[in-house]
């Protein structure tokens, strides 16, 4: 759906994409060769319209040409889409070691471990996504990362000035759909003005959405202030789990934009392998329990 029309494409996302580009880059070629053609028919009319009985008629022609193309319809410019753009506040940066595992082990129960002996170190420049199977163990490493949960065996440990904000789909169930974003922002971090909390808003694309009651908002919406809310923290590591179940291709590629230009470091937590290909710079697979 486009300029409230609708185009049929073949093929797969990609190649929409690619033939979408091709037949806009052609479109915006005809366009401004019909725009410089009409430009130069109009120069001539009104330079020559009036002058000798032969650039009259020779403007005449002009005139009848220039109706013609008018009547045939003219190419439209191209009209892009609205981009959504999202930001993290850059946050700086922390010397290492950030956050270490030192042989560390977990289970719910201790004849059941999940992990065993892990030993890894995630810094500020860490781009790490986790995948496999549902039930490995990914969300559970995450929370082994914040301090949710605690080793069985081994130590997590954490820079003293490291903070950490979390993203995960039960996050939505804070939200007091009744109020609007900025009023729960205002409520969440109070002694904060107005305009500053409606700017950390507007950093997610809400402007127009700021005083709307959030049972208003859909779902990708609300997801956008709820990023709202942790990126007002300024963490300097962000984990985030599944964060693309409400977001459409476009959110996901902002939001892969502004996790790109922002400084801190990233563990995601994530089936979609388009937002994987574009921040990752590591993937840790998970595969089974011991």
């Amino acid at each position: 759906m486009q300029s409230k029309k609708l185009k049929m494409y073949t093929g797969n996302f990609d190649q929409y994409v690619q033939t979408r580009s091709e037949l806009e880059e052609n479109q915006m070629k005809q366009y401004k060769w019909e725009q410089d053609q009409i430009a130069g028919m109009k120069e001539y009319i009104a330079r020559f319209g009036h002058g000798s009985a032969k650039l009259t008629r020779q403007a005449q022609s002009k005139e009848k040409t220039l109706a013609k193309m008018e009547r045939g319809g003219l190419t439209e410019k191209v009209a892009r889409d609205k981009v959504l753009v999202f930001r993290f506040v850059d946050v700086g940066k922390l010397p290492p070691p950030i956050l270490q595992f030192v042989e560390v082990s977990f289970g719910y129960t201790p004849d059941n471990l999940i992990y065993k002996c892990l030993d890894f170190g995630v810094d500020l420049d860490s781009r790490v996504a986790l995948v496999g199977p549902n039930g490995t163990g990914k969300s559970t490493l995450l929370k082994l990362m914040t301090g949710e949960l605690v080793p069985l065996d081994g130590m997590v440990r954490r820079h003293n000035h490291l903070r950490i904000a979390q993203y995960h789909q039960h996050l939505a169930e804070k939200l007091d759909l009744d109020m609007s974003a900025l009023l729960y922002m205002m409520r969440e971090y109070p002694g904060n003005v107005e305009e500053k909390m409606r700017a950390s808003i507007g950093r997610f694309g809400l402007t127009g959405k700021a005083l709307m009651p959030m049972k208003n908002l859909s779902d990708g919406q609300k997801s956008r202030v709820i990023f709202a809310w942790l990126a007002f923290r300024q963490p300097q590591m962000l984990l985030l789990d599944e964060p693309t179940n409400h977001l459409d291709i476009e959110t996901i590629d902002s939001l892969a934009e502004a996790l790109n230009e922002w400084d801190g470091g990233l563990v995601l937590v994530s089936h979609d392998f388009r937002l994987i290909n574009q921040v990752a710079h590591e993937i840790w697979v998970v595969k089974t329990k011991l």
